[in-house]
């Protein structure tokens, strides 16, 4: 039995580390590495899965071509050629910005995205601008910091309080947990903040079921009654912050009572919470569902505003846990300078993917599909799936016949992480820089992004892009921070330089400092501070909030190919009182309708329902139901504005 080093692929906010064991070529085990500090030789079932994704009777191994509706088989020298003139009419024709890749994080690994050098290189294509996961709140970080950082994990054991504020680490995060679960035995208060008591509220010592969307007004809530107490951190605020009188003159327009009304949150409640806050370290980790909202952004920023103010930023046992972006700024992730050949690059915003192809001025020829599943993952999605047919010419590379897949002209199979070389860094939890050693060969080589396009590029003559092995690529990658391929082989590497974010106090902000008010902002047409925005609410039509919290043991859709049934909807003892338990319903939105088997969750807001995400098309996808608006700042899509009615089925 031999032994090999590998990181988990999947875009989660642990990024375990591996060790994998082979016996005659045959993966037999994956299981977490010990040695790796972070991961303390545990994992999750999701990362047990890439063993049996390996290995699965349904895993695509030849391109398929859809010939009369129907798809059959090619191989992939074919597929090249296909793909080859495809790429080479349609730049001639049109221009090369008639070309969309489209991709998200749903393969890890440095080389898994050398799909975008090769399109800069083919002169530039259209992309999307926003997101799915977590651009408000990143935006929201910018204006404030001037960068996303977080601490080293480890910094909670020696918070007071930890405040989970829209986060459930029980399902998504299983070293959080582990972490948690240390910290209370050390007597730090577990508070979760959440429009339902989430599968790690067991573990808190404090639930507070918040109103969904009103995150902000909590935040400002809480800021409010430590102003008017004046147990703020004056020394750190007149030193640090920029922006305190102005965003206090805002708050105190705002009274109490409205914010409470707001939030759903008890007077009592916000006295806890300000207790925790005066008196003691506090760490704060936010969940991106929370900013998956109209006034997402804001809300961000109304809850670093109060870690600033109330003194929780670059010190010991506090601080906000939101994304961590090292090695994004520190590697040279275009090592062959290839944005100077993307001359016809543009964008448009993701939640528009509709409007924006509809639009004939736009002529949009071509697709294609890497890492991602938007006819999964996009909301809207009949008016999606309808402008994406219209797209003359679809492509995905995908191991599966993804929904995404099946309405695409070619598919190119792609390689399960065990099957490739690459480097992998995480920008949230995981502080390590990690080598993925290939484990075995896959069927064909050009199964492999990285040789695929190499490939591809040779085809087209496409003569500055690199014809190099993977090893001198990402060596050029590595050089910035004086590190070799061979360097990542002996051993992880953590970068994360300060072990408590903004210790220094030299923030990269215009002004150095935490800008409360933020010309920035204010030059992007926003308020220069945190406001509150209240988010739409529910109607007569449509009396129920929809939102799409993440399933225990799959990320998104990846690890749905073999539930069967129907997706689950969970609704308070209220709405359940007109339905029977496991019943089927319809489930209707404003944009669409489904069928769901209709479940009871007795800790839930009345005017609340929720249904997980990942379930596919045949299940009954949430995101046929889900808005496609777009949050203040960002570009983030608003998913849980979304609302819906629940009928018997006739």
């Amino acid at each position: 039995m031999k032994t090999y080093k590998h990181s988990c692929s999947l875009d989660c906010y642990d990024l375990c580390k591996f060790k994998i064991s082979v016996d005659n070529d045959i993966v037999k085990k994956i299981d977490g590495d010990e040695n790796n500090s972070f991961t303390k030789g545990f994992i999750c079932n999701k990362g047990r899965k890439h063993l049996d994704r390996l290995y699965h009777k349904d895993r695509l191994l030849k391109p398929l071509l859809k010939i009369n509706g129907e798809f059959q088989e090619i191989d992939f020298n074919q597929a090249l050629e296909i793909v080859s003139n495809k790429l080479t009419f349609y730049k001639n024709a049109f221009g090369s910005q008639s070309v969309i890749h489209y991709s998200e994080s749903g393969a890890g690994g440095f080389l898994k995205g050398i799909e975008d050098i090769f399109f800069n290189f083919y002169g530039g294509i259209t992309t999307a601008d926003g997101g799915t996961c977590w651009s408000a709140g990143n935006k929201a970080q910018n204006y404030d910091f001037g960068d996303c950082k977080t601490s080293d994990i480890e910094d909670i054991l020696n918070s007071d309080t930890v405040i989970l504020w829209g986060r459930n680490p029980y399902n998504t995060s299983i070293h959080l947990y582990e972490r948690l679960v240390q910290a209370k035995k050390n007597n730090a208060k577990i508070v979760t903040i959440d429009p339902r008591l989430n599968e790690t509220s067991k573990l808190a010592t404090t639930n507070l079921k918040i109103n969904p969307g009103s995150d902000g007004a909590l935040a400002m809530a809480i800021t409010k009654k430590i102003i008017d107490h004046e147990k703020f951190n004056s020394l750190f605020v007149e030193q640090h912050i920029i922006g305190f009188d102005e965003y206090k003159k805002y708050l105190d327009s705002l009274s109490l009572d409205y914010l409470l009304t707001e939030s759903g949150i008890t007077y009592d409640e916000i006295l806890e919470l300000v207790e925790m806050f005066i008196n003691g370290k506090v760490s704060v980790f936010i969940g991106y569902g929370m900013q998956k909202y109209s006034n997402g952004g804001n809300t961000v920023r109304a809850i670093d505003a109060l870690m600033a103010i109330s003194g929780n930023i670059g010190k010991c046992g506090s601080g906000v846990f939101y994304s961590n972006k090292i090695y994004s700024k520190l590697l040279n992730r275009d090592p062959y300078n290839s944005s100077k050949y993307a001359l016809n690059s543009r964008e448009f915003m993701v939640n528009n993917f509709v409007g924006y192809i509809n639009n004939p001025n736009n002529e949009i020829k071509s697709i294609f599909i890497s890492k991602a599943n938007p006819l999964n993952q996009f909301p809207n999605l009949n008016e999606t799936i309808k402008a994406f047919n219209s797209i003359e010419f679809k492509v995905c590379f995908d191991m599966f016949m993804t929904d995404t897949a099946k309405y695409c002209d070619l598919i190119i199979p792609v390689t399960n992480t065990l099957e490739s070389e690459d480097i992998i860094f995480s920008s949230m939890l995981m502080p390590y820089l990690m080598y993925n050693e290939k484990v075995i060969n896959p069927s064909n080589e050009l199964m492999d992004e990285y040789h695929f396009f190499r490939e591809l590029a040779k085809q087209m003559k496409l003569s500055h892009y690199p014809n190099v092995t993977k090893e001198e690529y990402l060596n050029k990658v590595l050089s910035p921070i004086n590190l070799t391929l061979n360097d990542l082989k002996k051993e992880d590497i953590n970068l994360q330089k300060d072990k408590i974010a903004w210790s220094d106090y030299n923030f990269s902000t215009p002004s150095k400092k935490i800008e409360i008010y933020s010309n920035t902002a204010l030059n992007d047409g926003l308020s220069p501070y945190p406001i509150y925005i209240p988010t739409e609410k529910t109607s007569d039509e449509y009396p129920l909030r929809l939102i799409t919290p993440h399933f225990k043991d799959s990320l998104f859709s990846q690890h749905f190919i073999d539930i069967d049934g129907i997706s689950k909807i969970y609704v308070s003892d209220s709405i359940m009182k007109k339905f029977d338990l496991n019943e089927k319903v319809k489930v209707k939105s404003k944009y669409g309708e489904i069928i769901c088997e209709i479940l009871l969750d007795k800790n839930l807001k009345q005017n609340l329902a929720y249904i997980f995400i990942g379930w596919n098309h045949k299940h009954g996808n949430p995101n046929f139901l889900t808005s496609n608006g777009s949050s203040e700042m960002g570009g983030q899509i608003t998913y849980c504005d979304t609302f819906i009615n629940i009928f018997k089925l006739v």
